[in-house]
């Protein structure tokens, strides 16, 4: 089938540059993450414009993630829809599309306020606390899709048990924690958490897309 094996490659891929981008994040110490908090305009402003070199290496990284994650999901779904009723493929798709489209804008915006800040035009605290709506819009459709994915996600073999109920019953709390625990001791914690969810989940797509491409 060769939406499988399309769909197997592009997560991989998809793995390989989060993996990349974890990599920046790590090294710098500073990610697009911190942008999608709300912080005192005068400490976000200072972080856009002491990060500048790091932002625009993780904005080049993560627009391509967005390209690759979106494609992924597309080709997945099209490989699995005969495993749910129709208009859970239909949610599905428009799901991830809406993620991609507001994963995008929120890089835009975020780079137009660094663009701004290093011009000497301090950030406005209407346009962090918009930004942080923003992103958390993003990331809680996120989940509702990864839910949706796990209807659809065949469960005959371990590894695709695994990914189906980790979709349905583990993505999904885990990740919305991660602003229930803000500036609290778990806070890092939480959003490693999300990282490695992602960062296996795209590996185990292409490990199940594969095996579908195989299957007789």
């Amino acid at each position: 089938m060769q939406t499988a094996k399309t769909a197997s490659l592009l997560a991989a891929a998809t793995a390989v540059v989060f993996f990349l981008l974890l990599g920046v994040v790590h090294l710098h110490g500073i990610s697009q993450q911190y942008f999608e908090l709300v912080h005192a305009p005068e400490k976000y402003t200072e972080e856009l414009m002491e990060h500048t070199s790091e932002l625009n290496i993780i904005f080049v990284l993560d627009n391509i993630f967005i390209i690759l994650y979106t494609c992924t999901a597309f080709f997945t779904i099209k490989t699995v829809n005969k495993n749910a009723p129709s208009f859970v493929s239909l949610a599905a798709y428009i799901l991830i599309a809406a993620v991609g489209l507001l994963d995008f804008l929120e890089n835009f915006h975020i780079y137009s306020m660094m663009q701004q800040a290093n011009g000497g035009i301090a950030v406005t605290a209407q346009s962090i606390q918009w930004q942080s709506s923003e992103s958390m819009m993003k990331w809680h459709l996120a989940y509702l899709a990864f839910f949706m994915l796990g209807f659809l996600m065949p469960s005959k073999s371990f590894i695709e048990k695994l990914l189906k109920y980790s979709l349905l019953c583990w993505f999904v709390p885990t990740g919305i924690l991660v602003y229930a625990t803000v500036d609290t001791l778990y806070a890092d914690l939480f959003q490693w958490i999300r990282y490695l969810n992602l960062f296996s989940g795209f590996i185990l797509i292409s490990f199940i897309m594969r095996k579908i491409n195989t299957d007789p």
